[in-house]
């Protein structure tokens, strides 16, 4: 047959001689997961390299934790004493309490009724022009103050005797609620300055590293988890019609092993001009499709930057 292919005539006679062209060319590209904390904070250590191969779940790096943990004492100290006052209203006043209250009116009475001798030996000193209009003044002050001081602790003596009040107690529990919603949250952020792998994968790069200022836009590492590549396809315009999502390609490279198949997962609504990495003296001027699809069962085999050709399988053409 090799022989017969290499006459121009007979070769004409048996399309085995040249193999198909392919649906479409293109290339891996690796879906990198860019690892950085949840808020701005010192990096204290990065415990990994560029090309490591990581473990889901190994620590990648470690961030400043001071200011969290300061968070985390003031949030525990909200908690313990809305926890408190929540206890205290359940309990009702204890009998010591009550006792002090009952003290100190006995205390304010005896007071109310030496400001009221005061302020009569005052009215007589003053009718006798012996006083200041001004010093009498200061004696019915001072009495009116003892007053309004006895009737206040009968007030608090009053409310210490009453069982607490329904809605007192439910907004002690909301203030226990929001504390403790508080703590899991500073708990969550301290947690979140050690940074781990989220899957099985390779550090791809280190972006910063000990000293510098990571954040949610400055990320620590940029990593490849296993198998998290996609192919970018450019379908030539004749040939668009003929795929669909979920069309099942056969995939072909120089280095990959047989049976590589992927899956249709996006198709482009409008054509391009062919981009310059497939770019070629065929092709500079073709309209072409993005059509992007992801490995079926090998992608752990395919790298990110292999270029690649895709066919139709037959039994996934379109009807």
């Amino acid at each position: 047959m090799s022989i017969l292919c290499s006459l121009p005539l007979v070769a004409s006679l048996f399309s085995a001689c040249t193999p198909p062209a392919p649906l479409a060319t293109g290339y891996v590209e690796g879906e990198y997961a860019r690892l950085a904390p949840v808020e701005p904070a010192e990096i204290k250590q990065v415990l990994v390299h560029r090309g490591q191969t990581v473990r889901k779940g190994d620590i990648i790096a470690r961030l400043e934790t001071d200011d969290v943990e300061n968070d985390l004492n003031e949030a525990q100290a909200a908690v313990n004493e809305a926890q408190a006052q929540l206890d205290n209203l359940k309990l009702g006043k204890r009998d010591e309490e009550i006792a002090v209250l009952e003290a100190s009116i006995n205390s304010a009475k005896a007071l109310l009724a030496e400001r009221q001798r005061v302020l009569h030996r005052q009215e007589g000193l003053f009718q006798r022009d012996v006083m200041s209009k001004a010093t009498l003044e200061k004696a019915q002050t001072d009495y009116d103050m003892a007053a309004a001081r006895l009737e206040e602790l009968k007030a608090q003596l009053v409310v210490a005797t009453l069982p607490a009040r329904k809605n007192q107690i439910k907004a002690a529990q909301s203030s226990l609620e929001r504390a403790s919603a508080r703590l899991a949250r500073t708990k969550w952020r301290l947690q979140e300055r050690t940074i781990t792998a989220p899957a099985d994968g390779k550090i791809f790069d280190v972006i910063h590293r000990q000293g510098e200022i990571a954040s949610p836009t400055a990320p620590v590492v940029s990593m490849l988890p296993k198998g998290a590549v996609k192919l970018n396809l450019y379908v030539p315009e004749e040939k668009f019609s003929t795929i669909s999502i979920g069309s099942k390609l056969r995939v072909n490279c120089s280095s990959c092993q047989n049976g590589l198949y992927a899956s249709v997962s996006y198709v482009a609504d409008g054509p391009e001009f062919t981009p310059p990495v497939i770019y070629s003296l065929e092709n500079r001027q073709e309209l072409v499709f993005l059509v992007e699809a992801k490995p079926i069962d090998a992608a752990n085999t395919l790298k990110p930057g292999q270029i690649v050709d895709v066919a139709l399988e037959k039994n996934h053409e379109p009807h």
